[in-house]
Formats: C-alpha cells, sequence, structure tokens
C-alpha cells in the first residue's frame, strides 16, 4: 500500500478545501515523487478558481499535461510539508524541481500552498 493512494491524496485535497477563491484560471499540478519504498510514484492536483477541486494518485492520462510539474525526493518532500525545511531553500539547492509555467508556482502555488488550510493539510499528510 502507498503513502499516495487514493485516501490519501483525497485527504489532502479535502484539507485544504477550505482556501478561499480567488478567481485564478485552471492549473493541473502534477507531483512526482522519488525514493519512495514503492519507487517513483505521482500524484496530481486540479485547481478551479484557486481551490482544489480534483486529486488523483498515479500519473496523468496519455496527452494530458501538467501546467506544473513538481519532482523531488520523497524526504525532501516530507521535511517542505512538515514545515522544516522552505520551498525555496530546496529549490536553491536543487532538491525540488519546477517544470512548466514556473511564474503560476511562484505567483500562485507557493503562497496558497502557505496558507493555514494548505499547511495544515501537509502537515497532516506527513
Amino acid at each position: 500500500m502507498s503513502r499516495y493512494d487514493d485516501a490519501w491524496v483525497a485527504a489532502l485535497s479535502a484539507g485544504a478545501s477550505a482556501a478561499d477563491a480567488d478567481g485564478s484560471a485552471a492549473l493541473l499540478l502534477l507531483y512526482v515523487v522519488t525514493d519512495t519504498e514503492e519507487g517513483k510514484v505521482a500524484f496530481n492536483l486540479t485547481f478551479e478558481d484557486g481551490r482544489c477541486t480534483a486529486s488523483e494518485p498515479g500519473k496523468l492520462p496519455r496527452g494530458t499535461k501538467a501546467d506544473v510539474t513538481v519532482t523531488a525526493k520523497e524526504s525532501v518532500l516530507l521535511s517542505l510539508w512538515a514545515g522544516e525545511r522552505t520551498r525555496d531553500a530546496a529549490f536553491m539547492a536543487g532538491d525540488l524541481k519546477i517544470e512548466g509555467a514556473y511564474e503560476r508556482w511562484l505567483d500562485e502555488l507557493v503562497p496558497r500552498f502557505s496558507t493555514d488550510p494548505w499547511q495544515s493539510a501537509w502537515a497532516a499528510a506527513v
């Protein structure tokens, strides 16, 4: 059983669903987590109007492309989600790879993930 199964991903997005709508454009975020007990795993989150409206474990369906893809070792992500390390520090050290719409990562996702609902959701997911 993977940490990143249906129940885990659903709990993560449900925990953060209290975030306020902000009028932002739809965004598809893919996390690729390496060095897990299961090898490389993935999960994705869909945002509409600033809220997480869908989440799924696994890769995206063929032909679907994420707006932003985040790739990191599981240990790095767990330290980020637990609040032990900042995203900036991990990125600058080369431990966090961001592909796609980097501006949207910086302007939309980083501030969103810094809100209380998301901080609590990430911490509970660890």
